[in-house]
């Protein structure tokens, strides 16, 4: 009894160079995040400062 043909595997299918470059891209936005990290974290609040002159008021 003869065997049945193979069947070829697909050929494999080449990632398109705009997903190359949004994977490039999400690599570099998490290695400049990583980058600032280390820098410290940035502080949340609003800086006031006192008036020099004690007749200005903040409002």
């Amino acid at each position: 009894m003869p065997l049945p043909p193979r069947a070829t595997p697909p050929a494999p299918r080449r990632m398109p160079l705009r997903h190359k470059l949004m994977l490039a891209l999400a690599c570099e936005i998490l290695l400049v995040g990583f980058r600032q990290a280390d820098r410290g974290p940035a502080r949340a609040g609003i800086l006031i400062e006192s008036p020099v002159l004690p007749h200005h008021a903040i409002a």
